[in-house]
């Protein structure tokens, strides 16, 4: 076999086989549910790469200290929010095991609970390719709010408006 077919049989079976060799990396996501004083936030992280990024950091503090130290929220003109980690507990979502984290998100006195930055990088610091998915709930369907990925690690949230498709006008 000549080296110009070898190059090209090695190339089908990297675009042919790459998909079923690869990794499936899940993704940790961040539920938001919007009060009138408050955000509650279920924050769900895959073991397997909180695993990777503890390791990687020589992290050996509780789940709760960790989050606290990786995930944070403030008013858009930086004034530091109250973040609480209410309780956590293993769950599985997705087919992959994850830490699920129940916390509250405080504003300072005076600012409104619905427009803030969260601030995460919990696993994003160490595994690059790992990304944060932020919803929003309550509103008519989970909201998708936006990602981070590294470099990123600070998303502006604003509270979705509520529509409903039922009472839109027909035109």
């Amino acid at each position: 076999m000549n080296s110009r077919a070898a190059w090209m049989l090695a190339l089908f079976c990297v675009a042919r086989c790459g998909a079923a060799l690869a990794h499936s990396a899940p993704n940790s996501f961040v539920k938001l549910s919007f009060l009138a004083q408050s955000v509650r936030a279920e924050v769900l992280v895959p073991e397997s790469e909180l695993a990777y990024a503890t390791a990687a950091e020589g992290a050996s503090e509780p789940f709760a200290a960790y989050l606290l130290r990786h995930l944070s929220a403030e008013t858009p003109q930086g004034a530091a929010w109250k973040v609480d980690v209410r309780s956590f507990s293993h769950t599985t979502y997705l087919e992959h095991a994850y830490l699920s984290a129940q916390l509250e998100l405080t504003p300072p006195t005076g600012a409104p609970s619905g427009a803030f930055v969260l601030i995460d990088d919990a696993v994003t610091h160490e595994v690059r390719n790992h990304v944060v998915i932020v919803l929003a709930r309550g509103v008519d369907k989970p909201q998708l709010l936006g990602a981070l990925q590294y470099p990123a690690r600070r998303l502006a949230v604003q509270r979705p408006v509520a529509t409903d498709s039922r009472h839109a006008s027909r035109k």
